[in-house]
């Protein structure tokens, strides 16, 4: 079990937030199952380096996140809203983060990623370990967050101005 992220993006129009629809392109698994090319969800994998980065969420490697849960925008997208009411009371971990905010990070600066495996007894392995002083690695952001990132940061470039574009996201357990 793990946790999984629900992310949207809204688009600014007449000083209204509006859920923007499928324009995200799905991958070939994604593709089959959908029975489409393209999905509403901006982030639509399970990738912790991302939530850690995104929210503090599953942070194992201790990446410095863009920021602490905001919880929903007062002017959330009625559709949006609706997705998080469908998903029940699971959800954790809401927030926002605009496409300005995106844009502004240092995807270059390099931090100290510190999930490693360690044995922990005869055939066990922890996968989501701390390192140590001098165990784990030095990395940028660019290389710490996967390329789908940024294939769908190239998308939300394209709805709009960045004041105008944001993300709106929540995670489950």
């Amino acid at each position: 079990m793990g946790s999984d992220i629900y992310s949207f993006a809204e688009v600014r129009k007449n000083d209204k937030w509006e859920k923007v629809g499928d324009v995200f392109p799905l991958d070939d698994f994604d593709k089959e199952l959908e029975k489409k090319d393209f999905g509403d969800n901006p982030f639509n994998w399970r990738e912790y380096s991302l939530f850690g980065w995104l929210a503090d969420v599953c942070n194992y490697s201790h990446v410095p996140p863009i920021s602490q849960p905001r919880g929903f925008p007062a002017d959330i997208s009625p559709d949006v809203q609706q997705e998080n009411d469908d998903m029940g009371i699971g959800g954790h971990s809401r927030s926002w983060l605009s496409l300005a905010e995106l844009l502004a990070v240092d995807y270059e600066k390099v931090f100290w990623d510190r999930r490693v495996t360690k044995r922990n007894g005869l055939n066990m392995w922890n996968g989501a370990a701390l390192a140590d002083e001098g165990e784990g690695r030095h990395i940028t952001l660019r290389e710490h967050l996967s390329p789908a990132y940024f294939e769908a940061l190239e998308v939300l470039k394209t709805l709009g101005n960045p004041d105008d574009v944001r993300i709106v996201f929540w995670f489950d357990v």
